[in-house]
Protein backbone atom coordinates (compact mmCIF):
# COMPACT_ATOMS: atom_id res chain seq x y z
CA UNK A 1 0.00 0.00 0.00
CA UNK A 2 1.48 3.22 -1.10
CA UNK A 3 1.88 5.72 1.11
CA UNK A 4 -0.75 7.99 -0.46
CA UNK A 5 -2.99 5.71 -0.39
CA UNK A 6 -2.60 5.68 3.16
CA UNK A 7 -2.70 9.21 3.58
CA UNK A 8 -6.16 8.95 1.24
CA UNK A 9 -7.28 7.29 3.42
CA UNK A 10 -6.43 8.66 7.14
CA UNK A 11 -7.63 12.53 5.56
CA UNK A 12 -11.11 9.83 4.74
CA UNK A 13 -11.35 8.74 7.87
CA UNK A 14 -10.87 11.92 9.69
CA UNK A 15 -13.71 13.52 7.45
CA UNK A 16 -15.53 10.69 8.58
CA UNK A 17 -15.31 11.34 12.17
CA UNK A 18 -15.50 15.15 11.98
CA UNK A 19 -19.35 14.54 10.36
CA UNK A 20 -19.80 11.85 13.52
CA UNK A 21 -18.97 14.02 16.20
CA UNK A 22 -19.85 17.54 15.33
CA UNK A 23 -22.72 19.09 14.66
CA UNK A 24 -23.76 21.74 11.78
CA UNK A 25 -23.52 23.91 14.69
CA UNK A 26 -20.15 22.90 15.20
CA UNK A 27 -17.20 25.74 15.87
CA UNK A 28 -14.41 24.73 12.84
CA UNK A 29 -10.78 24.53 13.71
CA UNK A 30 -8.27 26.98 12.21
CA UNK A 31 -4.46 27.16 11.89
CA UNK A 32 -3.29 30.73 12.52
CA UNK A 33 -0.55 32.24 10.82
CA UNK A 34 1.21 35.54 11.99
CA UNK A 35 3.98 37.17 9.70
CA UNK A 36 5.35 40.60 10.40
CA UNK A 37 7.02 43.19 8.07
CA UNK A 38 10.50 44.66 9.21
CA UNK A 39 10.37 47.32 11.14
CA UNK A 40 12.80 49.72 13.03
CA UNK A 41 12.62 51.03 17.03
CA UNK A 42 11.04 54.00 15.50
CA UNK A 43 8.45 52.99 13.58
CA UNK A 44 7.93 49.02 14.54
CA UNK A 45 6.69 46.13 12.02
CA UNK A 46 3.01 45.21 11.11
CA UNK A 47 1.87 41.67 11.72
CA UNK A 48 -0.98 40.47 9.90
CA UNK A 49 -2.79 37.09 10.88
CA UNK A 50 -3.82 34.50 8.09
CA UNK A 51 -6.64 31.65 8.81
CA UNK A 52 -6.52 28.06 7.31
CA UNK A 53 -9.07 25.92 7.93
CA UNK A 54 -8.08 22.67 8.98
CA UNK A 55 -11.01 20.55 7.82
CA UNK A 56 -10.41 16.85 8.90
CA UNK A 57 -9.23 17.72 12.35
CA UNK A 58 -10.35 16.10 15.73
CA UNK A 59 -9.45 17.01 19.39
CA UNK A 60 -8.47 14.46 21.74
CA UNK A 61 -9.07 14.99 25.47
CA UNK A 62 -5.68 13.43 27.35
CA UNK A 63 -6.35 10.90 30.33
CA UNK A 64 -5.47 12.28 33.62
CA UNK A 65 -3.22 9.65 34.40
CA UNK A 66 -0.96 10.86 31.91
CA UNK A 67 -0.60 14.32 33.19
CA UNK A 68 2.94 14.90 34.28
CA UNK A 69 5.59 18.13 33.90
CA UNK A 70 4.99 17.98 29.69
CA UNK A 71 1.19 17.03 29.55
CA UNK A 72 -1.16 19.72 32.25
CA UNK A 73 -4.33 19.42 32.57
CA UNK A 74 -5.99 21.11 29.78
CA UNK A 75 -4.10 20.26 27.53
CA UNK A 76 -5.06 18.46 24.08
CA UNK A 77 -3.93 16.31 21.39
CA UNK A 78 -5.14 17.36 17.74
CA UNK A 79 -5.56 15.16 15.15
CA UNK A 80 -5.12 16.36 11.40
CA UNK A 81 -4.43 15.01 8.13
CA UNK A 82 -1.00 16.08 6.36
CA UNK A 83 -2.68 19.04 3.83
CA UNK A 84 -1.61 22.06 6.35
CA UNK A 85 1.96 21.93 7.54
CA UNK A 86 1.64 22.47 11.49
CA UNK A 87 4.78 23.77 13.69
CA UNK A 88 5.61 24.07 17.43
CA UNK A 89 4.52 27.66 18.48
CA UNK A 90 1.26 27.92 15.81
CA UNK A 91 -1.81 29.02 17.17
CA UNK A 92 -4.63 26.86 16.34
CA UNK A 93 -8.41 28.48 17.22
CA UNK A 94 -11.96 26.87 17.35
CA UNK A 95 -14.55 29.29 17.86
CA UNK A 96 -13.42 31.65 20.66
CA UNK A 97 -10.52 29.32 21.72
CA UNK A 98 -7.24 29.95 21.16
CA UNK A 99 -4.22 26.96 21.59
CA UNK A 100 -0.72 27.53 21.33
CA UNK A 101 1.12 23.97 19.43
CA UNK A 102 3.24 23.05 22.69
CA UNK A 103 4.97 19.72 20.58
CA UNK A 104 4.79 17.90 17.70
CA UNK A 105 3.75 14.80 17.00
CA UNK A 106 4.22 13.42 13.28
CA UNK A 107 3.10 10.38 11.91
CA UNK A 108 5.28 9.20 9.11
CA UNK A 109 7.12 6.26 8.41
CA UNK A 110 9.33 7.15 5.68
CA UNK A 111 9.44 10.92 4.69
CA UNK A 112 5.73 11.28 3.98
CA UNK A 113 3.66 12.89 6.46
CA UNK A 114 0.35 10.86 7.46
CA UNK A 115 -1.26 12.87 9.89
CA UNK A 116 -0.19 15.44 12.12
CA UNK A 117 -1.21 15.31 16.19
CA UNK A 118 0.35 18.01 17.96
CA UNK A 119 -0.07 18.77 21.27
CA UNK A 120 -1.78 22.10 22.03
CA UNK A 121 -2.10 24.13 25.09
CA UNK A 122 -4.67 27.10 25.76
CA UNK A 123 -3.31 30.42 25.11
Amino acid sequence: MSSSSIRAKVTKLLAKAVVLTGSVNSDKVYLVSKSTTAGNPLSPGVTTSTSTELTNAVFIDYDAKMFNINILAGDRKLVCDNVTIIKQGDEITQGAVSYIVISLGIVAPTSDVLVYMPQVRLK
